[in-house]
């Protein structure tokens, strides 16, 4: 497995144009990409001065509310609705804008002027967009002959949606061949795009070793490890009652992700189990020790979550995807053979105790995993390098 903790080689030119990492706080994968390529071009190449900047900490706080608060509700509440909508927004087809797409941008360019003002205060040599929201009002910025400003863009799931085209983006990184086809049907041309995957933080790649982690997580080393997840900031699906009913249906411990979900961990601590076959985990930046020690993961479709997951070649089991961007992920992790893919609680309990009893299809699942896995975030981190050293011989 590729280790992307290994700096690449320098040369003695200096890189000192600032690189802004642009992302919006809408679920946790959006920034956790934006933090993976950081920190890989932080590896490669520590003079080049970076910054992270969150859309949403610029827009009104009625903006805010509806854009991350609506999206939170659709998913968790009312995800069948947040599915017409997400088919309904993702057209046209064409590069030809449509009035409602024409409005949307207006909205965006007016109550984004604060970020605007941010980016002309640091005239960056690039801005890498790890989130739509943004990207049409900088790339506007870069039409307008903004000095030096150029936009990239990192999409963050299996599929593309209409919500990420964006005029003058100058590069854009996917996951895979078929989002290329998706951005040509907007008119970006093939050359413009690189099938670099989906960045996840180098220490996923980095060696560890499986008994400490036990030691440390105190978690045993005899008995299978089985990580549940609903998200990292809302939770999705009833967490606490898989859980048990995993516990019930075989000799596995269960390690729950319980994320910034208080009452969910409070439920979960004060199950009989806990402490002994079940352990409840707060948010983390430590769920790659986690992953290391399992054999497989219960999480719902997240490009970033399940991204991880490949990188340590972790096996699947997909909650019921909210319709969008989750339900695209899903397929193409099944299509690839990496993800089993459920319907129902009942049916992630019945498929987890299916698996822990089949050595062969488990490990199947890891194989596919790995496969699937390209290292991102050095991709990414190389080709910024390598633009700004370009840029710094003109």
């Amino acid at each position: 497995m590729p280790d992307e903790t290994n700096t690449m080689g320098r040369d003695s030119s200096q890189l000192p144009q600032r690189v802004i990492f642009l992302s919006s706080s809408v679920g946790a994968g959006h920034n956790q990409a934006a933090a993976a390529v950081m920190e890989a071009l932080r590896l490669a190449e520590p003079s080049v001065p970076t910054e992270f900047a969150d859309a949403l900490g610029f827009v009104p706080g009625w903006h805010r509310l509806l854009y991350a608060g609506g999206y939170s509700l659709a998913v968790t509440k009312f995800p069948r609705l947040y599915g017409l909508g997400y088919r309904l927004m993702n057209r046209p087809v064409g590069r030809r804008r449509r009035w409602q797409e024409r409005a949307r941008l207006r909205l965006e360019w007016y109550v984004l002027r604060r970020l605007r003002r941010f980016v002309l205060a640091r005239l960056p040599a690039l801005v890498m967009a790890t989130h739509y929201l943004a990207m049409p009002a900088v790339g506007r910025l870069v039409r307008q002959g903004t000095p030096g400003v150029r936009l990239w863009a990192v999409v963050t799931d299996n599929e593309s949606h209409r919500f990420w085209y964006a005029e003058d983006v100058e590069r854009w990184f996917v996951a895979n061949e078929q989002v290329v086809g998706e951005l040509g049907r907007w008119g970006v041309e093939p050359g413009r795009v690189t099938v670099s995957g989906i960045p996840v933080h180098p220490k996923w790649t980095a060696p560890l070793d499986r008994q400490s982690i036990c030691r440390d997580w105190k978690l045993p080393a005899d008995r299978p490890i089985v990580l549940l997840s609903g998200g990292a900031f809302f939770t999705v699906g009833p967490v606490a009652e898989m859980a048990r009913a995993i516990l019930s249906s075989c000799d596995a411990h269960v390690v729950v992700l319980a994320g910034s979900n208080k009452r969910l961990l409070a439920r979960l601590a004060s199950l009989p189990e806990a402490g002994t076959r079940l352990t409840p985990v707060p948010f983390t930046d430590r769920v790659h020790e986690l992953a290391e020690v399992a054999c497989l993961m219960v999480t719902k479709a997240g490009g970033l979550t399940t991204t991880e997951c490949t990188a340590k070649g972790l096996a699947m089991v997909l909650t019921p995807p909210v319709p969008g961007q989750e339900a695209a992920n899903a397929r193409w992790l099944a299509r690839h053979g990496a993800a089993v893919v459920t319907r129902s609680a009942e049916e992630v309990v019945a498929r987890v105790a299916e698996l822990l009893a089949s050595p062969g299809r488990l490990e199947s699942l890891r194989a596919a995993a790995r496969r699937l896995y390209r290292p991102a975030a050095r991709t990414i981190a190389e080709e910024i390098i390598k633009s700004l050293r370009h840029a710094d011989r003109q």
